[in-house]
């Protein structure tokens, strides 16, 4: 049996657990050897997620792997684990995190799955603009990397395609969380049977047949893991539609890095062993990924180190052939993805008031 070393000689990962949970505002810290290690790094699928880099130079030395700030890293959130292929559907949560090169700190910038901008072409060039999850629909994570690349004028170093259809389960490891929601609201997409536990209240489907929706009340609200998936996943009866579920993702982020911080699960090696195996199996990660290496770069990084926000939004508007989307503000938006070239996002955020994420709608 291996045994754990004495702290001054522990390897101290957050490993795959941090690629889930960091985006979550958590820095959980995976106490044991590098054997162990292994195997957390193992249960993380790979594939690859970035797009095909031009080739290199005759006699030019091979870029090393990022593992260091400043970087970027996108999160990509799908209904399935699936390797972010063309024909897995569009993605319901892309997520842009700017690690500064300090890497005390992460800056977690939510981009509305309806936001219009230019999409990159299947050859790499400037496209029309659509929706900007139809990037994910039409060419997989690398397409997507590649239009947020050209619109921000920025790197994305590493991606992550995360299961969200895992928040059930995570959340029901760690004993749910707690979320404040400021009124109370009904998901009128999201029909309960009638023996179901949940708080709903009466609504009609697009059939017109009575049905029950869910209801959340306005004040503190215990979330298992099924009620904070239909959480984060209502857009419906919103005020502000996908910016608030937008703040919602980063809500339940950090209350979820809230409670495994509480539990302190560095002591009770068993459950900190289901926690990473479990967000180990929600990820996909590029094919030449450091996840070890990176993990150890932010394993200091706590729920309070991170600050939300949400691409600057200037209006809705309704496109023919392409329907409902909501227009960057582009005088702002040049201005955040100035800030976060120039590693600068701290002086940003002290000129345009992060989201306030200790509440939601």
């Amino acid at each position: 049996m291996v045994k754990t070393q004495r702290p001054r000689r522990r390897l101290r990962i957050v490993l795959a657990v941090v690629l889930a949970l960091f985006v979550v505002g958590s820095a959980a810290a995976v106490a044991g050897t590098r054997l162990l290690s292994r195997r957390y790094e193992g249960a993380v699928e790979r594939a690859d997620l970035l797009p095909a880099a031009p080739p290199a130079s005759a006699g030019a030395p091979a870029e090393p792997p990022k593992v260091s700030g400043p970087m970027n890293l996108l999160i990509v959130g799908s209904d399935s684990r699936t390797k972010g292929d063309p024909s897995d559907g569009r993605s319901d949560v892309v997520i842009l995190i700017h690690i500064p090169k300090s890497t005390s700190k992460a800056y977690v910038i939510s981009i509305p799955r309806d936001t219009y901008v230019p999409i990159a072409t299947a050859g790499g060039g400037r496209g029309s603009r659509n929706k900007i999850n139809a990037a994910y629909a039409w060419g997989g994570v690398p397409r997507l990397v590649q239009t947020l690349n050209q619109y921000g004028n920025i790197k994305v170093d590493w991606p992550v395609l995360v299961d969200f259809a895992g928040i059930r389960k995570l959340t029901d490891l760690v004993g749910g969380v707690d979320v404040t929601i400021d009124r109370r609201t009904v998901d009128s997409y999201r029909f309960l049977p009638e023996n179901s536990p949940y708080p709903s209240a009466p609504c009609t489907d697009p059939q017109g047949r009575s049905r029950r929706c869910v209801v959340f009340a306005a004040g503190r609200q215990h979330l298992d893991g099924q009620l904070a998936e239909y959480y984060v996943r209502q857009r419906r009866g919103l005020p502000n539609d996908d910016i608030d579920r937008s703040k919602r993702h980063q809500q339940y982020l950090r209350a979820l890095a809230e409670k495994i911080a509480a539990q302190n699960t560095l002591t009770d090696p068993r459950g900190l062993d289901r926690l990473v195996r479990t967000a180990a199996g929600m990820l996909t990660v590029d094919t030449h990924m450091p996840v070890q290496r990176l993990a150890f770069t932010l394993r200091g990084l706590r729920a309070n180190d991170m600050t939300f926000m949400t691409l600057p939004i200037a209006e809705n508007r309704n496109v023919p052939g392409v329907g409902a989307v909501m227009v960057p503000d582009a005088a702002r938006s040049r201005e955040l993805f100035a800030a976060l070239r120039e590693d600068n996002l701290e002086k940003y955020v002290r000129d345009n008031p992060p989201n306030d994420v200790r509440h939601g709608r």
